[in-house]
């Protein structure tokens, strides 16, 4: 290809992705939509994007959270967590299990099953980042955890919502379900807006307290495989998001919260299309077959569990 038409591609996905930049922005292309725009813009042009998105978009997704929290009271985030506390217990400690024990019978290293099954069990690409730094993984074990995880991502942010309208969950059931059943906070927030603003309420909360297992979590995988060695990694947008729920229950915002809450909408559309644009063939066709089972079965296993708990009980 000549250097005229390597120029002309790049022109071009780059106004592509500015045009669907200025969608998310105006708040014209929900979180499900940009994401897929994200994903078809990364498998045919990632190689002409000069700007570091894909890392911004977490940023951008905490920034969002953040925002999120002054709309939401405190005394209903504690009331919301306590609810699901001893259900989340049981779902990470369920899918770790499960997850090393399904490791082994398909005779996948340690570090990559342990990575998986954290990423599946917590919450996606920050808990198999604490986790592989605390077990000392390598960083080819690290991009294939969260190509799988980012995968399954995908699917869930469009058949959560078309699943819970299907069985006709309640705005909390569906909350609670998707706050345990998807992997990454980016695509739980994402799922939950699609569904209702009461959903995305819940669904933040409750993975947010889910979020806060990465600690523990990663000091156990250190020992369980003798690294011995624990590198904390505080997950401070949480700490900020309590903080502005705090002064949202003192200051009365009730005049700028639904324009808070469009932003923090359209700031989560927004980080999910800058992640999808960083996820390309190399990284797909990389990921080894027996560790895409292992992230599916048991995302699915977890997806199916809760869903029939919180039908049931919630």
């Amino acid at each position: 290809m000549s250097l005229h038409s390597n120029k002309h591609l790049r022109y071009t996905a780059n106004l592509i992705l500015l045009s669907l930049t200025v969608l998310c922005v105006v708040g014209l292309l929900p979180a499900s939509y940009a994401l897929a725009a994200g994903l078809v813009w990364g498998w045919f042009f990632s190689g002409a994007r000069k700007l570091p998105v894909g890392s911004w978009a977490g940023l951008l997704l905490k920034i969002a959270i953040v925002l999120l929290g002054f709309t939401l009271p405190f005394g209903d985030l504690v009331s919301n967590a306590g609810d699901s506390f001893w259900l989340t217990v049981s779902v990470i400690a369920t899918a770790i299990i499960v997850g090393l024990l399904l490791g082994r019978l398909f005779k996948l290293d340690n570090h990559q099953s342990w990575l998986i099954s954290s990423g599946t069990a917590i919450c996606g690409g920050s808990a198999i980042a604490a986790v592989g730094s605390s077990i000392k993984a390598d960083q080819k074990q690290m991009v294939i955890s969260l190509a799988v995880v980012f995968l399954l991502n995908a699917v869930a942010l469009f058949i959560y919502p078309a699943i819970g309208q299907w069985l006709e969950l309640s705005q909390q059931q569906f909350g609670i379900w998707a706050a345990l059943g998807i992997h990454d906070t980016s695509s739980v927030v994402g799922a939950a807006s699609v569904y209702g603003e009461e959903a995305l309420e819940v669904a933040t909360t409750a993975k947010l307290a889910r979020a806060l297992w990465i600690i523990p979590v990663a000091i156990i995988a250190s020992f369980a495989v003798s690294s011995g060695k624990f590198k904390l990694a505080i997950p401070l947008f949480i700490v900020f998001f309590l903080l502005a729920s705090a002064i949202g229950s003192f200051i009365p915002l009730e005049t700028a919260a639904p324009y808070i809450k469009d932003a923090a909408k359209n700031l989560f559309a927004l980080s999910l299309l800058w992640m999808g644009t960083s996820l390309n063939k190399a990284a797909i066709k990389a990921i080894p077959i027996k560790a895409m089972l292992l992230g599916l079965i048991l995302w699915l296993l977890l997806s199916i569990a809760t869903l029939l708990v919180v039908f049931y009980f919630f």
